[in-house]
């Protein structure tokens, strides 16, 4: 008989025969490697388990969310307040713009004080010649053709008057108050014709000192002929502008008209102004550029020519003598700006009406004729198209120094045989006009300039002169 011992011995005995060490090897190698998965599937439980463990604990409160409800209330609350208190508010798209002259001057010869009595020569003095506050903006903007409706309003201080109980004092005067409206679109591109219609007080379309802005304009004083005709004056009515066929190079954004135009009916009364008589004024101006690319050393040559008709009433000592004199004025002008070089010149001839004598009705007309001619070099590169399109930063911007000579010739009545022409002050007059213009911001120039006057009959009370000026010239 088997004994106990002898059945163990038996089953190791045919264990070791159905199952040899190598099977066990590979079971245990099969079993190690379940273990190892079985783990790696465990410790990615866990970290599903953490992660919305986390999230749980994240998720925001009821208190959490009132929370940043009333942050955001209040928030908008101070931005209203602001807003309300801060900032003006106006119902159409407005832009604030203004320009603002400081000047210094001397001369060799006194001038009269302009101040109360007692009045006293005066050699040099400190003024404040232009200061200018305005808005423009659009009434209607056309999204589809650019048809738009456009506004400018602007006000002007201006002195007074010289007498004793007036120089002292200033007013705030309207400068410009029109309406703009676009007849042809404007959404084409550079390459479009454009032709609008301006209704209301505004500047005349005649020659290029004439229209230029008081921040434009390239010298301190007026040309002479500008500022006796009254030309740079603004006046109300109805002027058309455009211009035709422009040539456009995109590169320097750059964009000159083959013909531009003007033509319109105003009061003739100059600013501020019911019309003085029945009749009306009327302006015209064509120029021609020269159609030459943007590399041609002819680039921007334009010729200009304007002509202005209208009346106006005179008097003398007898009353009112003619209530429809004439007051024409007709000029030419050439316009050439390829920096670094620049030439302007203009040319007035003007037909004035003025009493033949103190007491009598003879009339006659006063034959004015004008030259002016300016010559411009500049240093630096502020005005070229392809610097002032490239991106700026604050203040960063190119300086530039335009250094200018002119010469500004007038005489109000060539044939000089009419009553009081020269006892109003008006004598052929020489200016001369060395000078420069820093301009070292975008909106901002230092002027400086020397002017020599010469009149062609001398009197006691009015000498030749030599004149220093400077003027610092912002604007916004």
């Amino acid at each position: 008989m088997f004994t106990h011992k002898t059945r163990i011995a038996a089953a190791a005995l045919m264990g070791a025969a159905l199952f040899p060490p190598a099977a066990w090897a590979a079971n245990t190698e099969e079993l190690q490697k379940r273990i190892e998965s079985l783990q790696r599937s465990i410790g990615e439980l866990q970290k599903q388990v953490e992660t919305l463990q986390q999230e749980s604990n994240e998720k925001a409160t009821a208190n959490d969310v009132e929370g940043v409800r009333a942050d955001l209330e209040n928030y908008k609350y101070d931005r209203e307040r602001e807003y309300e208190r801060k900032n003006a508010k106006s119902t159409r798209d407005t832009t604030v713009f203004g320009t603002v002259q400081v000047r210094y001057s001397a001369q060799s010869e006194g001038a009269a004080s302009g101040n109360p009595a007692p009045n006293g020569e005066r050699y040099h003095t400190f003024d404040v010649p232009t200061a200018i506050l305005g808005v423009r903006g659009n009434l209607y903007k056309d999204y589809v053709e650019g048809r738009n409706l456009e506004y400018q309003l602007s006000f002007a201080y201006a002195k007074r008057g010289t007498s004793a109980h007036a120089s002292n004092s200033a007013d705030f005067n309207l400068l410009d108050a029109y309406l703009r409206y676009n007849l042809l679109p404007t959404t084409d591109g550079l390459e479009g014709n454009r032709l609008n219609v301006t209704l209301g007080q505004q500047l005349l379309p005649f020659g290029v000192e004439a229209q230029s802005t008081e921040d434009l304009r390239p010298t301190i004083n007026l040309a002479t002929a500008v500022g006796q005709l009254g030309l740079a004056t603004r006046q109300t009515g109805l002027v058309f502008r455009g211009d035709f066929k422009p040539f456009v190079d995109y590169a320097a954004n750059y964009r000159a008209p083959l013909f531009e135009y003007a033509a319109g009916v105003v009061n003739g009364s100059y600013g501020n102004k019911l019309d003085n008589n029945n009749g009306k004024a009327t302006i015209v101006r064509a120029a021609f550029t020269l159609p030459v690319d943007y590399a041609s050393v002819f680039r921007e040559l334009k010729f200009g020519a304007s002509a202005y008709n209208g009346s106006r009433p005179i008097s003398n000592a007898a009353g009112k003598i003619d209530s429809k004199a004439r007051q024409d004025v007709y000029g030419f002008d050439i316009y050439y700006n390829h920096a670094p070089f620049g030439v302007t010149y203009e040319y007035y001839r003007a037909r004035t009406g003025y009493a033949k004598s103190a007491t009598g009705a003879d009339t006659g007309n006063a034959r004015g004729v004008g030259h002016t001619l300016t010559l411009f070099y500049t240093f630096g590169d502020q005005f070229f198209n392809s610097v002032k399109s490239a991106a700026k930063f604050d203040d960063s911007w190119p300086q530039s120094i335009q250094s200018y000579y002119r010469f500004d010739y007038y005489n109000p009545n060539k044939g000089d045989d009419l009553y009081n022409v020269r006892g109003r002050g008006f004598d052929a007059l020489r200016v001369h006009t060395l000078g420069f213009n820093w301009f070292f911001a975008e909106t901002t120039k230092l002027q400086f300039g020397v002017n020599r006057y010469v009149y062609d009959h001398e009197t006691p009370a009015r000498k030749d002169y030599t004149e220093v000026q400077t003027q610092f010239q912002y604007t916004f």
